[in-house]
């Protein structure tokens, strides 16, 4: 004869207990839990002492909850050539509820390399034909969008096996708007596949805008099952263009940017403009090179231009000019980026230099150039040399806020009888055209 040590790979807190040569290991693991009729699979790998793979018998002994032995502790395991041992135990239908205490012995107290482990496992209540019944049913959870899209639902059945299984009919759904006003009183989903349903709604411009509501019901083994899936609704979606750096000498940045209000409703709108230093990065977190942020009201289907300009560039490179804009009431934000690169002063610091100054003093500043459909804008060429420049600004400050009459008539761009911010904005907006 000769000793063995008997390795078990799977759970090893062991206690070892020595009468003689006896040592007695107790390994405890997470309890399988079956129904009653169900089938559990007892087993483990079984290693020699330099970790092959060994055939070495081992038996199992199964006691149900009741305290009666149902399995005796001699019987013999089924060992595969990769080292598993393994017994499956079928339970009755009437099997007692609870943990069946079963162990595992391998070796013997001769060869002083007796092993047993703890194998117990639970049977439930749930009986194998109250799990046939059970199902697992999803709902997709479609999020956000706007007017003028398709609203998506998609819906998938999937028996205890996890296989997707149909239901007893095609599911129905009712689309619920924001201001409760049911506009699908009664859809029904289109099979897919088996088991997969999906239903698309076509959101009309006029929809209303905010959180909506999807509620589908769906029969299985005559069993009603609904599920709701809550979504928001952009009825005022923002569409923004950077039309063009209009001025890239430091300090001062200045955009020409384009907000539309794409949808049927007016609303304020916020926007965000940053300089950074990546395309990557987002306006905000700490790390803009300079950022500024502003509301302004536009009607629905209409746009409004903006000049933004940003004064703290400290250095001349390449960096990017982000804009974001959303209407105040709605989640998603249009977004427009513009690589340009940011040149020094003019060494004489002259015509080009005075008019970046103009635009960026006091700060980061966002001046309106105009609301509007379409159409044009009066020029800002106060001495008609088909440029507008820091000669044109030098005309502008002469008749800063006096009224009309004005000795020279194009400096009241808009005709409203003063020249203030909005001459001044709209003079940014044509700098350098």
């Amino acid at each position: 004869m000769y000793n063995r040590s008997i390795k078990i790979l799977g759970y090893f807190s062991l206690l070892h207990l020595v009468f003689g040569l006896l040592a007695l290991g107790v390994a405890y693991a997470s309890y399988q839990e079956i129904a009653p009729g169900g089938t559990v699979t007892l087993g483990e790998y079984v290693f020699d002492d330099n970790f092959v793979a060994t055939t070495t018998d081992c038996w199992i002994g199964i006691t149900n909850p009741l305290n009666v032995e149902v399995i005796a502790s001699t019987t013999l395991m089924t060992a595969n050539n990769d080292g598993w041992h393994y017994y499956n135990y079928t339970t009755a239908t009437n099997a007692p509820p609870g943990t069946w205490p079963s162990i595992m012995i391998c070796g013997t107290v001769a060869g002083g390399d007796l092993v047993i482990i703890d194998k117990s496992f639970s049977v439930g209540t749930t009986t194998l034909e109250e799990i046939a019944k059970s199902y697992t049913v999803t709902l997709s959870d479609f999020g956000d969008t706007t007017v003028n899209t398709a609203y998506k639902a998609k819906l998938q059945v999937l028996n205890y096996a996890t296989v997707p299984t149909d239901a007893d009919a095609l599911p129905t759904l009712t689309i619920t708007d924001s201001a409760g006003t049911v506009q699908v009183p009664a859809g029904v989903m289109t099979k897919d596949s088996n088991g997969t349903y999906s239903y698309s709604y076509s959101i009309g411009g006029s929809a209303v805008g905010g959180v909506w509501e999807t509620v589908v019901s769906v029969v299985i083994n005559g069993e009603t099952v609904r599920l709701n899936d809550y979504w928001s609704l952009s009825s005022s979606p923002a569409d923004v263009q950077i039309i063009e750096i209009t001025d890239t000498t430091i300090p001062t940045i200045t955009g020409s940017v384009r907000i539309d209000n794409m949808g049927t409703s007016a609303s304020d709108f916020y926007y965000v403009y940053c300089i950074v230093t990546s395309e990557d990065n987002l306006c905000g977190g700490n790390d803009d090179v300079d950022s500024g942020s502003d509301t302004a009201y536009i009607s629905a289907g209409n746009f409004i231009n903006l000049s933004l300009s940003l004064d703290d560039v400290p250095t001349a490179g390449t960096y990017w000019f982000k804009v974001r804009a959303r209407a105040l009431a709605e989640t998603l934000w249009a977004a427009s980026t513009e690589q340009f690169v940011a040149e020094n002063p003019s060494s004489g610091g002259g015509e080009e230099g005075g008019g970046g100054g103009g635009g960026g003093g006091g700060g980061p500043a966002a001046a309106v150039v105009t609301t509007a459909t379409g159409g044009s804008y009066k020029s800002a060429d106060f001495n008609r040399d088909g440029e507008v420049n820091s000669v044109d600004f030098s005309i502008l400050l002469a008749f800063w806020q006096k009224q009309s009459p004005f000795k020279n008539p194009y400096v009241d761009i808009n005709k409203d009888g003063k020249v203030n911010s909005v001459d001044f904005s709209i003079l940014l907006y044509q700098w350098k055209k």
